[in-house]
């Protein structure tokens, strides 16, 4: 998949996530429960911290904690966004408590992919000499 098609999920999402912020008075649908909208909040979040790591992975640090960071940070000033936006949408409010629910979220997700990348590393066994590149700078530095 090419870098720029790996983004086309992530903006779509997004858009979605302002379309949705901009019905006015929106609750969840489903059976009413405490929290019900920090879940969905959490939810909505996490898919996109998912998103955002399947499209950006490495790219944007050598580190999976790294990328973590910034991945992370995009969200939040997503979710900031989206919460500053539905103080102009009427019957809508902004919440802290709601951007802490998306924060979570995008932490979790981020995370979700951060141990799924680690773990096909690790089965791969890249941390050996199982990368082509590696392979050959083992062989060249190896006397023979």
């Amino acid at each position: 998949m090419t870098r720029r098609r790996a983004w086309l999920p992530v903006v779509l999402y997004v858009l979605a996530i302002f379309a949705v912020s901009s019905i006015p008075s929106l609750t969840p649908p489903g059976p009413k429960f405490v929290s019900q909208d920090k879940i969905a909040h959490f939810v909505e979040y996490l898919i996109l911290g998912a998103l955002m790591y399947r499209a950006a992975g490495r790219s944007t640090s050598p580190s999976p904690i790294g990328s973590f960071g910034f991945i992370l940070a995009v969200c939040t000033s997503i979710a900031a966004a989206d919460e500053l936006y539905q103080y102009t949408v009427p019957g809508r409010q902004m919440s802290a408590v709601d951007w802490a629910a998306d924060a979570l979220g995008s932490a979790a997700g981020c995370a979700l992919m951060v141990l799924r990348s680690l773990r096909r590393e690790h089965r791969s066994g890249s941390a050996g000499a199982n990368r082509p590149e590696e392979a050959g700078e083992a062989q060249r530095r190896s006397p023979a």
